[in-house]
């Protein structure tokens, strides 16, 4: 698999990257508004570095740079969707016992 990732390039880590943004901004859309607009502020913040990243002709170390800080903050993001749906279950458990 190392070797594929290899032959493609910076490419395929940027199309992966903006694949994993657009799932992100779909689940969060579909989220309730205190969650939704922390989500999508920080996708937004997200989307600038990967765009320049698509558009821009950068050395070698601020690719890795850029891209390691969109990774992370994709990752913030999943955590905080995670953790939010993971309390909304817990709830919806227990309204379903206090019924």
């Amino acid at each position: 698999m190392d070797v594929i990732r290899t032959v493609l390039g910076w490419n395929y880590r940027i199309r992966r990257l903006r694949k994993r943004w657009d799932r992100l901004r779909e689940r969060s859309l579909k989220k309730k508004d205190p969650v939704r607009g922390a989500a999508l502020s920080k996708l937004d913040t997200v989307s600038t570095s990967l765009t320049t990243l698509e558009e821009q002709r950068l050395s070698r170390i601020d690719k890795i740079r850029l891209s390691q800080e969109v990774a992370a903050g994709l990752e913030l993001v999943r955590e905080m969707l995670k953790e939010r749906q993971e309390d909304e279950d817990v709830a919806d458990v227990i309204d379903e016992e206090t019924v």
